[in-house]
């Protein structure tokens, strides 16, 4: 008997076949409720935190992550920069807005300037990326969906009015243009493909009247996409301004993460009336117990060590119940999809992410939560007098 007075005596309640069946009832009850809500919560946040980032991948991957540009233009490229260790990569890039001109139709779209393929992952397949954006040839590579809505080959000449710079000629301000040689398509399932334009670094350049040794800013890959927040520490406001993916693609994580809160908030609803169930239960068992706490009492037990037990037996139920339920959702978030194959054949597949730090803070907070649900009924408990308890005994 090592255990401590008010936990082995809590122990034995909680195993003892109580002869109120109903409080054993309502107990059992609270216990499922709690197993069934954490579990559901870690599977809901399990999906949620897998949607999540199966989006950051596919809708980011081709995007920039962050654009950085100078207040002070011309802009002096550098020979180091601010390098964050969270940053992956920094490219210097020259970007303008364009209108593209073809004997098929006319288009909007986006000339940026690149050195190689490796300063945009649109380009990843595209091997020596030098040869067909040679330097002064003013050629161009451009998407697969842009090439089939102009109906456009390899060869072709586009037309490039650059709407943001313009020249005075004898017929009024005309925006600046340029012929481009189409010198090769990229293919991609993005949206990026029907409007992003690449050319040679220097003659995008030439084309917004910059100097071979200045550029308009960097293009900034992060490792992590939602880390964007933190580049205002090293690209400073007065000196930088600063556009990130979340102008074009914000309003869509943020309606993910309110989803995500959302469902949080119901399923933590559950876990609240099911922990609420402890009150009714170790109050039904203070009013069944009350003359064997007297006669407790009467061979001194105090009054904290009365609350000790029902606070104890609390924790017993709602510990087991948060750790089983906890258990129960992680094996069923890691074999989710192995287990919709079985129920549904159609290769429907739910992408998982477990995030163990948010595990851990569902059960410490349903324990919490359960400890203190035990609060009023071991005080009630306390309060009992062994005189008046005992009097029809």
């Amino acid at each position: 008997m090592n255990f401590k007075i008010p936990l082995f005596i809590a122990l034995r309640y909680w195993r003892s076949k109580s002869g109120d069946k109903f409080g054993r009832l309502v107990t059992n009850l609270a216990s499922l409720g709690i197993v069934l809500g954490v579990m559901a919560l870690v599977i809901v946040l399990s999906v949620m935190n897998g949607l999540e980032n199966t989006q950051k991948r596919n809708l980011l991957s081709t995007l920039p992550h962050a654009i950085v540009t100078p207040n002070e233009r011309p802009w002096d490229v550098p020979k180091s920069l601010p390098a964050p260790n969270f940053i992956d990569k920094a490219v210097v890039i020259n970007r303008a807005n364009v209108i593209i001109q073809s004997q098929q139709g006319i288009n909007a779209g986006q000339l940026i300037g690149v050195q190689s393929n490796s300063d945009d992952p649109l380009l990843a397949e595209i091997t020596n990326l030098s040869d067909y954006l040679p330097n002064n040839q003013y050629n161009v590579v451009i998407g697969s969906r842009l090439a089939q809505q102009l109906n456009l080959n390899i060869g072709d000449k586009i037309r490039l009015m650059i709407t943001e710079n313009s020249q005075y000629t004898p017929f009024g301000r005309v925006p600046v243009q340029r012929l481009f040689t189409i010198s090769e398509i990229y293919y991609s399932q993005s949206e990026a493909s029907e409007y992003i334009l690449f050319a040679n670094l220097s003659d995008v350049g030439r084309l917004l009247r910059l100097e071979e040794t200045t550029a308009q800013g960097l293009r900034l890959f992060l490792a992590d996409p939602f880390q964007v927040t933190e580049l205002a520490q090293y690209f400073p406001e007065n000196n930088w301004q600063i556009n990130d993916w979340r102008e074009q693609k914000g309003e869509f994580f943020q309606a993910v993460r309110m989803e995500k809160n959302m469902m949080s908030l119901l399923i933590s609803l559950i876990i609240i009336v099911a922990i609420s169930n402890i009150v009714t239960s170790l109050s039904l068992m203070v009013v069944d117990k009350q003359g064997e706490i007297a006669i407790l009492q009467t061979q001194g037990l105090t009054k904290s060590q009365v609350m000790q037990i029902f606070v104890a037996q609390g924790a017993i139920v709602g510990v087991i119940g948060a750790l089983l339920g906890g258990g129960l959702g992680l094996l069923i978030a890691q074999h989710l999809s192995e287990i919709l194959n079985f129920i549904n054949p159609l290769g429907v597949v739910l992408p998982t992410e477990v995030a163990y730090s948010q595990v851990v803070i569902v059960l410490l907070s349903s324990m919490a939560l359960s400890l203190l649900c035990t609060l009023y009924p071991a005080y009630r408990a306390a309060k009992i007098e062994p005189a008046e308890a005992l009097r029809y005994e």
